[in-house]
């Protein structure tokens, strides 16, 4: 019998009515996430009063995943995107059918929240959504995992809501996008209330970049209006200068007990990446005095990288990084998702069967606690 299968990146599809039925002020209803049809009848996003959605570019959020991409689905509405988005017993059905027992969740649209000029609208839609989610989960408490949404703006309001996600609806972990928020960067002594009850809380931080950012600071939005170049290029770059913050602003040795993913980047980049921190450490170390480690050893002991079946680089990042640093995740229902076939492709890369066992579940079982573990899902083969 083969290990735990734990798919570490995975989505929902928020429902049109969400925030109707579960936001909790109502001032702030006006200001939440709106579905509408323009004068061309296709269909837009209004959020924080502002339109936030380009031609087309709804139907890259959540295609269904039977069928092949291709230019038609970006004409897809909302509500018909993967059915498993929006409903957790169709979820459940598709994550047996390729042989998924447990899946961390994270959201599509509140990928957005972090950059609303209001920090008490991100609390008060971090915490609708957070509560749908938690309804999501609860038909399948330990096959769905939720991570929390947290108003960043406000790193009180913040730290507030990962105890209300955390010890009130059980969520394992939070997020927050990589981006600069109010010029602060990941190492900003404001985030130090955060990362400290992170760590208390042992609520794990996944760090995950979105699309559609109104952010400016988002790299690359200043020169490429392309929808593929800057995909291309702010999801590995947010993520290498996040994990230098966290290194060289010495985060990692301040808090030693914080443990952090970074999502949704391929994994390609990071022994290149640690291999230039390490370099600059020991030759500028003392431009950086809060660093006190090489930073591939703070991340060996702190970091997890999350992957896809399909990168041609995963053999070379279990050789330089280590198996115990890297998990899977499928990115289910995104366009670019590799559903279905991810499971049984991991298991033809040739790696031997203890990485391939790690990397698809049992370094997240460990990471997120998940017990007891046991096969859901058919084994494969």
């Amino acid at each position: 019998m083969k290990s735990i299968v734990v798919d570490a990146d995975g989505h929902v599809l928020e429902p049109i009515d969400l925030w109707e039925n579960y936001i909790e002020d109502r001032q702030w209803l006006p200001m939440a996430p709106r579905f509408f049809d323009d004068e061309d009848g296709e269909q837009q996003l209004m959020l924080e009063g502002e339109l936030r959605s380009k031609k087309g570019g709804l139907g890259l959020g959540g295609r269904n995943v039977r069928k092949k991409w291709d230019q038609s689905l970006r004409k897809q509405r909302w509500e018909e995107q993967e059915p498993g988005g929006f409903d957790p017993h169709r979820r459940i059905a598709d994550m047996d059918e390729e042989n998924v027992d447990v899946c961390i969740l994270y959201p599509t649209v509140g990928l957005r929240f972090n950059d609303l000029k209001d920090g008490r609208l991100a609390a008060a839609l971090c915490r609708a959504y957070n509560r749908w989610l938690a309804d999501y989960c609860k038909p399948y408490p330990e096959r769905l995992i939720g991570i929390a949404a947290i108003p960043f703006q406000e790193p009180e309001l913040a730290v507030q809501e990962m105890r209300f996600a955390v010890e009130k609806l059980g969520f394992r972990g939070a997020f927050t996008r990589p981006n600069p928020l109010r010029g602060r960067n990941a190492d900003h002594a404001d985030y130090y209330p955060i990362w400290q009850a992170a760590q208390d809380l042992g609520c794990s931080i996944g760090f995950h970049e979105g699309g559609m950012a109104r952010n400016a600071s988002q790299v690359g939005s200043d020169r490429f209006p392309n929808f593929a170049y800057l995909h291309a290029v702010a999801h590995p770059m947010e993520m290498q200068m996040t994990l230098m913050c966290l290194a060289f602003g010495g985060i990692f040795e301040k808090f030693p007990g914080l443990k952090v993913s970074f999502l949704e980047s391929g994994g390609g980049w990071v022994p290149f990446w640690l291999d230039r921190l390490d370099t600059h450490f020991e030759k500028l170390g003392w431009l950086i005095p809060e660093c006190k480690q090489k930073p591939s050893e703070y991340f060996r002991r702190q970091c997890l990288i999350q992957v896809e079946a399909d990168e041609r680089t995963l053999p070379m990042l279990v050789e330089l990084v280590g198996q115990d640093s890297i998990v899977w995740g499928s990115d289910y229902p995104h366009f670019d998702c590799n559903w279905l076939g991810a499971v049984k492709a991991m298991r033809e890369t040739g790696l031997p069967m203890p990485a391939q066992n790690k990397i698809l579940g049992e370094t997240a079982a460990r990471a997120f606690k998940l017990s007891p573990v046991k096969r859901y899902a058919a084994a494969v083969g």
